[in-house]
């Protein structure tokens, strides 16, 4: 008499050795770098009337120790000001984290694009 366990046995092990290889063929999820630094100051140049900063913002050389650590790129500015280009010109903010998408840097200004603003 045949044994009829040995084939479902058989196929069930396969099955557990596939699967275990295909799991081990997925990659790991990425990565979350960040790049956190802290500024004196900044400025943006806002529409007129427009009292809140926005991207663009120029940080100059304030960002002390600044590394490129991969984004987002966190500035944690001191004092921003948000300059419109209609009286009153200037808005002050301090303590402002702005988290951006890209910078550019040519070694007396630091400009980051892309940002949105936590007060």
């Amino acid at each position: 008499m045949p044994d009829r366990m040995k084939p479902s046995t058989t196929w069930a092990a396969a099955v557990v050795v596939a699967a275990a290889g295909v799991l081990s063929l997925a990659s790991a999820p990425a990565a979350s770098a960040a790049t956190t630094t802290s500024c004196a100051g900044g400025y943006s140049i806002g529409p007129p009337g427009w009292p809140f900063p926005l991207s663009p913002i120029h940080l100059g050389t304030s960002c002390t120790g600044f590394s490129d650590a991969g984004s987002p790129y966190v500035f944690k500015i001191a004092t921003f000001n948000a300059i419109s280009t209609q009286q009153p010109y200037n808005h002050y903010f301090y303590n402002i984290t702005a988290t951006c998408t890209a910078y550019s840097n040519s070694g007396t200004d630091l400009v980051a694009t892309g940002c949105t603003f936590t007060f």
